[in-house]
């Protein structure tokens, strides 16, 4: 798959002309970029169930109450009796207690349990560039979660097609994050991380990203911040655990081939991180739009 990518790279954007907006062209293009990409899901054989909840965490407004459904619905099918997770949602006020009890019915029927966080406001004084409070959140979660050492995070544009124990089995050693690198310089995406929460504490980090966020003006703010704080402190996670389709044909410059056959048979994670989302208008859906309707049709919610 990789090896011949430059070639249909070429054809993609040569056959991208006939489109008459942005969205079609990227459309035209990523059909034939990542056709045959993605496999079916990995097939399990029995095992014990992994006797260890494992801790994972979301953050969203009201208005994102609908995606962290979706999400969370996805990992509790892509986990179905294999294991069992503590789900923090960090959230303000504005979500109201319906919507609370509707994410919460998300794990009815696991041994899974939705636990909802307070977001404070430390960060209040940052620089956002547009953005939503929210993307500050997940920085949040070393004080929040005080008697947690380690946590994955995951954003609500995200759908799970696998389960997260051997994740949450890494060891980190003194690394302060995992994550999944967008480009060849090791620029990592802030849309899936394993946070080492301990080590966070230790050497005082949150203090530091709370002074430099209110100093440094960055184009994505969150994201940027833990790149150029945290350079040489970054574990790269394989492509599998965020394939982003955004990244285009930087997917096969910074991935070696291992890691495209690994995404083939073992994708963990999709995430829709450009502008274009499943939930949009139909002519406006990204690539693989068509396996997050078939989780958010689960929820009961679309």
């Amino acid at each position: 798959m990789r090896n011949n990518w430059k070639t249909r790279e070429f054809i993609a954007k040569i056959l991208s002309i006939i489109g008459r907006t942005r969205t079609a062209r990227r459309q035209i293009r990523d059909k034939i970029r990542f056709k045959h990409i993605i496999g079916a899901p990995r097939q399990h054989i029995p095992l014990h169930k992994y006797n260890k909840r494992i801790p994972i965490a979301f953050c969203f407004n009201d208005n994102g109450y609908k995606l962290a459904c979706v999400s969370i619905k996805s990992l509790i099918l892509a986990s179905k009796n294999r294991c069992d997770y503590d789900i923090y949602c960090v959230i303000d006020s504005g979500v109201s207690p319906e919507h609370r009890k509707i994410v919460s019915s998300m794990t009815h029927g696991t041994k899974s349990r939705i636990i909802f966080l307070s977001a404070n406001n430390d960060f209040d004084n940052a620089y956002r560039s547009g953005w939503p409070a929210a993307v500050f959140w997940r920085l949040q979660l070393p004080k929040l979660l005080p008697n947690i050492d380690q946590i994955i995070y995951a954003d609500i544009d995200i759908i799970f097609r696998d389960d997260l124990i051997e994740l949450s089995r890494l060891d980190m050693g003194d690394k302060v994050l995992a994550g999944i690198p967008d480009y060849t310089n090791g620029y990592i995406n802030s849309g899936f991380l394993v946070m080492n929460l301990k080590q966070i504490r230790a050497e005082k980090i949150y203090e530091k990203w709370i002074s430099v966020a209110n100093r440094k003006k960055y184009d994505n703010p969150d994201q940027d911040l833990i790149n150029y704080t945290l350079r040489g402190r970054i574990l790269f996670l394989p492509l599998k655990y965020n394939f982003q389709t955004m990244l285009g044909a930087w997917i096969f410059k910074t991935h070696s081939q291992y890691e495209i056959n690994d995404l083939y048979h073992n994708l963990v994670v999709i995430h829709y991180s450009n502008w274009m989302k499943p939930w949009g208008p139909e002519n406006t859906r990204p690539i693989f739009s068509d396996i997050w309707w078939t989780v958010a049709h689960e929820t009961g919610l679309y």
